[in-house]
């Protein structure tokens, strides 16, 4: 499956050989289960694009106040984005089951079947495998603790989510196998107020949709933020540049230069989400982008395919 593009409707001349080597081709992608899930909170908290934001990063959107702080070093790019993604899926799957044994997630996998499914790559070896790579951006990422201040006019505090850190406890084993495969092992305890938070605000997202746009942390952002804003939008709205430099514009700085660079940034990733969701909902404007209201990538019956094989409930998730 071509990485910038999404399979076509099916025509109703269907060819058995083709839809299997075509269902193996996904499973063989990764793409087992056609929805993944993010959360507001990590929509609102997205983290940096690149390595030099360092330990801490502080987010300044109107009101509201993100403040993300790793003593690791703040996970970046790609990768802690399409894990999260994973994770909320599986948070999701498991909230039936009582609190503290649902919010310990498993890992019981191949670390190549992992990576696999959380959309990846390969499992390389070496200093500058994907391997090590991983260990080191799953360390700054389970490590993560992110507040949220939400301030009224008067400076009345209406939202603190205080320093909640994502992971109380992370445990890995890493086992070599035959066949230079790894045994990927443990589990990943996220934190109380974190699980309830991810529970209780998930955004379904297309996984083909995220797939194709793995390469680029921006454009994942903005197609987060875009399907999320679309899906309860009312009446026409525009969002200004330096609204939306403040929601997604981690690491680039408050200056004309920083807004000409995530301006610029943003377009291209704009592109590449348009590419592979056509929607009439977004449109360019002389001070930001214009939404109108439309339908978000994911449709409600996948919603409702979603809840009935996970056995959640009637109530939406989003």
């Amino acid at each position: 499956m071509d990485d910038h593009t999404l399979p076509q409707p099916d025509s109703g001349n269907s060819d058995p050989i083709s839809d299997l080597e075509a269902r193996l081709a996904e499973i063989e992608a990764g793409l087992g289960d056609p929805l993944s899930f993010t959360s507001k909170t990590l929509i609102q908290a997205t983290f940096p694009h690149s390595a030099k934001a360092g330990k801490e990063l502080v987010l300044v959107n109107g009101h509201t106040t993100v403040t993300m702080y790793s003593r690791h070093g703040l996970p970046y790019g790609s990768w802690p984005r399409l894990i999260m993604c994973w994770l909320t899926r599986e948070a999701l799957r498991r909230q039936n089951l009582p609190i503290d044994e649902a919010r310990e997630i498993p890992l019981n996998s191949s670390l190549s079947g992992f990576m696999r499914e959380v959309g990846i790559g390969r499992a390389t070896g070496g200093e500058r495998g994907t391997i090590t790579a991983l260990k080191k951006q799953m360390r700054s990422l389970f490590s993560t603790s992110i507040g949220i201040d939400i301030k009224g006019d008067d400076d009345l505090k209406l939202l603190d989510l205080d320093e909640s850190v994502i992971a109380e406890r992370t445990e890995m084993w890493w086992t070599p196998r035959p066949h230079d495969d790894i045994d990927f092992e443990g589990y990943i305890r996220l934190s109380a107020t974190f699980y309830s938070d991810l529970i209780k605000s998930a955004v379904p997202l297309d996984t083909r949709i995220l797939r194709s746009l793995k390469k680029s942390p921006m454009a994942i952002d903005v197609y987060s933020w875009l399907t999320y804003r679309v899906s309860y939008l009312r009446y026409p709205t525009v969002i200004k540049w330096d609204q939306i430099q403040g929601q997604l514009g981690a690491g680039y700085p408050d200056t004309s230069q920083g807004m000409r660079n995530f301006r610029k940034k943003f377009l291209i990733a704009l592109n590449k989400v348009i590419d592979v969701w056509p929607t009439d909902s977004i449109s360019i404007v002389k001070n930001g982008i214009l939404l109108t209201p439309g339908s978000p990538s994911v449709p409600r019956r996948a919603q409702d395919e979603f809840q009935k094989r996970f056995s959640i409930g009637d109530d939406p998730l989003f």
